[in-house]
């Protein structure tokens, strides 16, 4: 029995037609109900309709962005377009990307019916139960996103040309330029773009260009790290590359503007003449995409444009960040915000460079990590990563404002777990050790583990426990442990083995040696009660 998925925002309109539906007394069986495009992808996951009848227009996912994702996704699932009269040209986009047909709101029941009449005969003719081919079009599509990721990275060669083929992959042209597309993330809300899983915008982009790719060009477009969605032409006509990429690349900024109301960036290398180049023309379109951070966004950036910014130099003295510094040790959160919004704007409007805004963001962050590293608060700042790979991903973004984002998280973390280390300095810390080591002396205890417990630096830790207790931290260690295992050798029948052990002693030999050293006595002697070198015995009181 064949199954649908009503899409709609409008709950009496998706209720009427389920109504419609079951009057038919069909093989459809209406399985659920969606009231945007993203709440049906999270239901087609599970579900998977053999048919979706969407609205055109809803919010965060409209119908056309859905047709797009689902031809990606899911191409055995079909659709059924509704719109408006005013939304006929929407109507007819969904027609070009493979809906089954159209419905005109307000439709009557006689149009729902015929229609659902001629596709269950189509779904019976197809035998399309069996959902097999749509996973080895799957299947088929990964392997092809795999080796075209290959090339981009260089890892794929001309001798391995049948690898290509294997996948459907086909370059006939001598030339293959590469293009990267870039969601402009100031042309999107905060809460739109977060209120989506962000992955969605890369699957509709990519498919939006793939399709207006096809129209002129032989090219393959696929998403690689998540927010980057790659293009690589293969084109005929070497002289006029540039041109027709500039033309190709502002028709899609201007149709995806007025139809999902964003921008895009893109970013375009030198044309490759062998597989090898592939990679070198990705660099190249790298490079000229983070220009962006320069003269901003939706437009084509390329080689040409690069080497025009470069000649630009601009007199700037280093940006001065005193009082960023002051809010992070301060702990005062809304102010680091502030403050590093205005950093990073400042750097993206006063110089022409990405490189030199990039290293300067670097610098200023490196001087926060030495910050953490004297406070001893590195472990809680990064978490499971570490400053070289904070770095690297600092020169990997090429809009202001995912920088901005970046800087003000790395900040806010550390303006935090500075707040954190503040609020436990309220007690001392050389108490906080002194109790720690009575009640875990057992256990592997070194000074720099109780350096991260009370935010200190090591070096810093040693001298104020010291100062403090008239010892050194290994000293009070071992004399704690001492204490302990010679209240075990006289009040237990435990083996010297099993106390070295449970006192938090490497092995029994280091025991016996530290145990005479401070005592005067091996442990059996101590335990024995007897004297050594003319003192006197241990006697117990």
């Amino acid at each position: 029995m064949p199954s649908i998925l009503i899409v709609d925002d409008e709950t009496i309109f998706r209720k009427g037609i389920r109504l419609m539906i079951t009057d038919m007394q069909s093989e459809w069986n209406v399985i659920d109900e969606a009231t945007d495009g993203a709440d049906a992808l999270d239901k087609i996951e599970d579900l998977q309709p053999d048919l979706i009848i969407t609205d055109i227009k809803m919010p965060r996912i409209d119908g056309i962005q859905l047709q797009y994702i689902v031809k990606e996704r899911y191409p055995h699932i079909s659709c059924v377009v509704m719109s408006g009269y005013n939304d006929f040209q929407y109507a007819r986009e969904s027609l070009r990307l493979g809906a089954k047909d159209y419905l005109m709101k307000p439709f009557q029941r006689e149009e729902l019916y015929a229609l659902l009449t001629k596709l269950q005969e189509e779904w019976l003719t197809e035998k399309r139960p069996n959902k097999s081919s749509g996973m080895d079009q799957q299947v088929q599509n990964q392997m092809r996103q795999h080796v075209l990721a290959s090339l981009i990275t260089g890892n794929v060669h001309h001798g391995e040309a049948e690898l290509l083929d294997n996948v459907g992959i086909q370059l006939p042209h001598a030339n293959i330029s590469c293009l990267i597309a870039k969601l402009d993330r100031d042309s999107v809300t905060d809460e739109r773009y977060y209120q989506l899983n962000p992955s969605l915008f890369s699957i509709y982009i990519q498919q939006f260009i793939q399709e207006s790719l096809d129209e002129s060009f032989k090219g393959y477009v696929f998403i690689h790290h998540e927010t980057e969605i790659v293009a690589l032409i293969n084109h005929e006509n070497v002289s006029s590359i540039h041109a027709d990429m500039e033309k190709l690349t502002n028709r899609i900024r201007k149709e995806i503007r007025v139809q999902s109301n964003f921008t895009l960036t893109f970013g375009l290398g030198s044309p490759a003449k062998d597989l090898e180049s592939i990679s070198k023309s990705y660099k190249e379109a790298g490079l000229a995409l983070l220009y962006r951070l320069v003269i901003g966004g939706d437009r084509l950036l390329s080689n040409e444009i690069v080497a025009e910014m470069k000649m630009e130099k601009l007199d700037w003295h280093a940006a001065d960040w005193h009082s960023l510094n002051q809010f992070v040790q301060e702990g005062d959160l809304a102010n680091v915000q502030q403050q590093a919004s205005l950093y990073v704007t400042k750097l993206c409007q006063q110089w022409k460079d990405p490189e030199i805004i990039h290293q300067q963001i670097c610098k200023m962050l490196l001087h926060f990590y030495e910050l953490a590293v004297n406070l001893a608060v590195v472990k809680q700042w990064l978490q499971n990563t570490d400053v070289k790979q904070v770095l690297v991903d600092i020169y990997s973004y090429s809009s202001s404002k995912e920088l901005i984002e970046r800087c003000q998280k790395l900040l806010g973390d550390l303006t935090v777990c500075i707040g954190n280390r503040q609020k436990k300095m309220v007690t001392s810390p050389v108490e906080i050790v002194v109790r720690y080591v009575e009640e875990h002396y057992a256990e592997s205890i070194t000074l720099n583990t109780m350096a991260e417990i009370v935010y200190l630096s090591p070096s810093y830790l040693s001298s104020l426990f010291k100062s403090k207790q008239g010892q050194s931290f290994i000293d009070f260690l071992t004399e704690k442990r001492i204490e302990k295992a010679k209240s075990l050798l006289l009040y237990s029948d435990e083996k010297i083995q099993v106390i070295s052990d449970s006192t938090g002693f490497t092995n029994i030999r280091h025991f016996n040696r530290v145990f005479k050293t401070i005592t005067n006595r091996t442990p059996s002697e101590f335990r024995e009660g007897k004297s050594i070198a003319g003192t006197e015995p241990f006697k117990v009181k």
